[in-house]
């Protein structure tokens, strides 16, 4: 291992540690009462934007490209086999359906930006990080699951909630780092986002 090279690795574990981890659990212990919550996550922003800015990333290095229609194949067969698998398991797992989320207006703002936001940094931001500092695809994609499905820990019913969601950072981080496409990933996550959100699989703290 050169010396970059473990720099990078080190770089990265703390930036994991200090704009992923430590943040979701000051809002899951409650040190950050739920009114700060929304504060707290754009400082975060704002931090990875900075990281962003000056590392001198161009839209295509997140893979933002004018031709992104070319990958709509793939990720219309993952979206669609992910709606299905999730009204699959609504039959067999107990939930309770979110009933008139067309009338919940902060569920109507928040929902789309949140699932954007969600890919922008995982698989746009995070995904970078670990492509440059690791070389096993495996691992790339397992850290970056990991790190998804962690944050997914303020929700309630754990015990499904994370290995849902760490079996979805799977998808998610497979399909990007298959199919560089930060549009059609986000498209794909809003979607499976509002169908999941709708049956009642989440539900915050």
């Amino acid at each position: 291992m050169t010396e970059e090279t473990r720099k990078e690795k080190e770089l990265v574990w703390i930036q994991i540690l200090y704009l992923f981890i430590i943040p979701t659990l000051l809002i899951y212990f409650e040190v950050i009462p739920n009114e700060l919550r929304a504060p707290l996550l754009f400082i975060v922003a704002l931090l990875l934007y900075g990281i962003v800015k000056h590392a001198k990333w161009t839209y295509a290095d997140m893979g933002i490209t004018k031709d992104f229609m070319k990958d709509i194949v793939p990720y219309t067969i993952f979206t669609v086999g992910g709606v299905l698998f999730l009204i699959w398991l609504a039959h067999i797992v107990p939930h309770q359906p979110f009933l008139k989320w067309w009338s919940n207006l902060k569920f109507l703002l928040l929902f789309i930006p949140l699932s954007v936001v969600q890919e922008i940094v995982f698989r746009g931001i995070l995904m970078k990080f670990l492509r440059k500092a690791f070389s096993s695809p495996v691992f790339i994609i397992a850290l970056n699951s990991a790190v998804f499905a962690f944050m997914h820990v303020i929700y309630l019913n754990t015990t499904f909630v994370l290995p849902m969601t760490f079996i979805a950072g799977v998808g998610f981080a497979w399909m990007y780092y298959q199919y560089k496409n930060l549009i059609l990933i986000s498209i794909s996550h809003t979607i499976l986002n509002f169908v999941a959100m709708i049956l009642g699989f989440f539900i915050i703290r």
